[in-house]
C-alpha cells in the first residue's frame, strides 16, 4: 500500500536526485535552482490535491451528520486518505439504512422510532426540551370524504407546515395516523413555547388545497417540558399525550400546558 508519506517523499526524492545529476553534468547553480524549484513545485501540487480531497471527506462527513447522504467519495487511492474515505463510504450506507429505518415513508419525517431515539441521546445528556404531541382536528372527514390519496396529500403538506414552524436542530416526527410529535431543543422559556404553538395553530388553520379540494383542519396540543414535567421519555410523551386529549376534550384546536 502507498502510504501518505511515500506520496510526498517519492516525487520529492526523484526531484533531488535529478538536481544532483545536473549538478555534475551542469553546474552546482542549476541544480540547486532546479531542485529547489521541483522539490517546492511537487509539494505544492501534492499538498492542493491532498487538502482538495480532504475538504470533500470533511463535506461528505458533515452532510452524513446532518442527515444527507452524500455522493460516495472516489476511493482509487490506496494510502491512508483514501482508506478514511473508504469508512466515511461506509458510514454513509450505514447512514442511510438506519434512517430510512427511523424515517416516515409518507411524509419523510422522523418516525416515532427515531424521534424516541432522538429523546433518548437528550435525556442521557440531560438537555433541557419542549415536547409538542399534536393531533390534527378535522382530518378523519378527509379521508372518509375525498379517500386516502387525497388523506396522505394532507399530511405530507402538513408536513411541511410543521417543519416550517421550527428551528434547524428541532425534530418533527410523525407517530403514525394523523399525530405528531414537534422537539424543540433547549427552549423552555414559557412565552418562546406559546409563540411557537400560536404560530402552528395559525398555520395549520389557514386552508389547504389539495388537487382542487379545499380541507379545513385544525390542530390539538398538549405541551410538556423536560425535565420538569418527566424524568423519563415515556413519563414526557405520556404527558404530553393526556395533555392533548385534555384539549380535544375542551374543544379543539387550541393548546395546553401540563403543568
Amino acid at each position: 500500500m502507498k502510504s501518505y508519506v511515500q506520496r510526498y517523499l517519492v516525487p520529492l526524492t526523484a526531484a533531488v536526485l535529478v538536481g544532483a545529476a545536473l549538478v555534475l553534468a551542469a553546474s552546482p547553480l542549476v541544480g540547486i535552482a532546479v531542485t529547489l524549484i521541483g522539490v517546492l513545485g511537487l509539494a505544492y501540487l501534492t499538498a492542493q490535491s491532498d487538502a482538495a480531497f480532504i475538504n470533500q471527506m470533511r463535506q461528505s462527513a458533515e452532510k452524513i451528520e446532518s442527515g444527507i447522504l452524500p455522493e460516495p467519495l472516489a476511493t482509487k487511492r490506496v494510502d491512508e486518505l483514501g482508506t478514511l474515505a473508504a469508512a466515511i463510504n461506509r458510514l454513509g450506507r450505514h447512514d442511510k439504512a438506519t434512517q430510512q429505518a427511523n424515517s416516515d415513508p409518507l411524509t419523510g419525517l422522523a418516525n416515532r422510532r427515531g424521534v424516541l431515539q432522538k429523546l433518548d441521546n437528550a435525556f442521557k445528556r440531560n438537555q433541557p426540551l419542549t415536547l409538542f404531541y399534536l393531533d390534527l382536528d378535522k382530518f378523519k372527514p378527509v379521508n372518509d370524504q375525498y379517500g386516502h390519496e387525497a388523506g396522505d396529500a394532507v399530511l405530507k403538506k402538513v408536513a411541511e407546515l410543521f417543519t416550517a414552524c421550527v428551528r434547524e436542530n428541532d425534530t418533527v416526527a410523525r407517530l403514525g395516523g394523523d399525530e405528531f410529535l414537534i422537539v424543540f431543543y433547549g427552549l423552555t422559556d414559557r412565552t418562546l413555547i406559546e409563540e411557537r404553538a400560536k404560530k402552528i395553530l395559525e398555520v395549520i388553520n389557514e386552508p389547504i388545497w389539495v388537487n382542487d379540494v379545499r380541507v379545513k383542519l385544525g390542530c390539538s396540543i398538549g405541551i410538556t417540558v423536560a425535565p420538569a414535567d418527566g424524568a423519563s421519555v415515556e413519563a414526557l410523551m405520556q404527558a404530553a399525550d393526556e395533555t392533548m386529549y385534555a384539549v380535544k376534550k375542551a374543544g379543539r384546536n387550541a393548546y395546553k400546558f401540563y403543568s
